[in-house]
């Protein structure tokens, strides 16, 4: 085993790191999480890259063996690199195929080798395909300004699918770097109750609100405090996929720089002539000031 160190996440003033957790530099035991990880095209030329590796190794055991491919040109790599293609694929040879004792050991080693990795790759695109995702927009910035009178925190989410995300929940959480009466610093976690945390159905737009009143780790903060605290914002948002039938989940952080006091969102909702309802998502993310001392 040997200690290393891991990016967590970007924070405000760059990357943070944890030194000293403990993982084998052979440690399988989590590939699958990390495939699943892995965006469409990391995947694909992460197996790619595989493949051809794979390839190569039993191409070079069929080259250093020779005579254990019949019809081979004179041990060519190329063609030993091509005679594996198939043989991991199972496809059936051509003009080459093994000879000797030596020859079929290697190629039964190679097809066996090639019917778990073709379960194996099987199992893991249909685990992407079949991951339930949501595709919910999340406002660029947040918001301080008066609502009904109130002082309130906003941010805004959007159904980009325009189907039901049924019994949806929204929570919002701050953390901030805090120190205690005896001097220790820590990041300390706060909940930031929302006027609304729930809804019948999520289809189209939805505006979280934080009131800040007495009670609310908000409370006499500016955008200013907030970006010397290392203050984030946390946004999660789960519900249940009326389209797919099984619950979704989706998270959104903010760092205090996205946070604009004195400012409030463009209006993105309207009506035509026909009384259709109209949503503006091109003004989605889009703040104006809402007094002369908007920070």
């Amino acid at each position: 085993m040997k200690t290393k160190s891991r990016t967590l996440y970007a924070g405000p003033s760059g990357n943070v790191r944890v030194i000293g957790y403990r993982r084998s530099a052979l440690d399988f035991s989590d590939a699958y999480h990390f495939f699943l990880k892995l965006t469409w095209a990391q995947f694909f030329l992460l197996l790619s890259v595989i493949f051809v590796l794979v390839n190569l190794l039993f191409a070079l055991i069929y080259w250093v063996l020779p005579g254990s491919v019949a019809n081979s040109s004179d041990q060519n790599f190329l063609s030993l690199f091509f005679f594996s293609v198939e043989t991991l694929a199972t496809v059936g040879y051509g003009e080459m195929s093994p000879a000797g004792l030596t020859g079929h050991l290697v190629a039964a080693v190679e097809i066996l080798f090639g019917l778990f990795g073709v379960a194996l790759v099987t199992g893991m695109v249909y685990g992407r395909f079949s991951k339930p995702q949501a595709r919910v927009l999340f406002s660029e910035k947040l918001v301080v300004t008066d609502f009904e009178g109130r002082r309130c925190l906003m941010l805004r989410v959007a159904n980009e699918r325009h189907n039901k995300i049924i019994e949806p929940h929204a929570s919002i959480s701050l953390v901030r770097i805090e120190t205690t009466k005896e001097g220790n610093t820590f990041f300390r976690l706060h909940d930031l109750p929302l006027i609304r945390s729930n809804n019948p159905v999520f289809v189209l737009t939805w505006t979280l609100i934080h009131r800040i009143d007495e009670s609310s780790p908000l409370h006499g903060w500016t955008r200013e405090r907030l970006i010397e605290a290392g203050a984030r914002v946390t946004v999660s948002l789960t519900g249940h996929d009326e389209t797919i039938s099984d619950s979704v989940f989706v998270l959104n952080e903010y760092v205090a720089e996205a946070v604009y006091f004195g400012y409030r969102f463009v209006d993105v909702v309207s009506a035509d002539p026909s009384d259709t309802r109209i949503i503006d998502l091109t003004k989605f993310h889009d703040v104006v000031p809402d007094s002369g001392n908007a920070v």
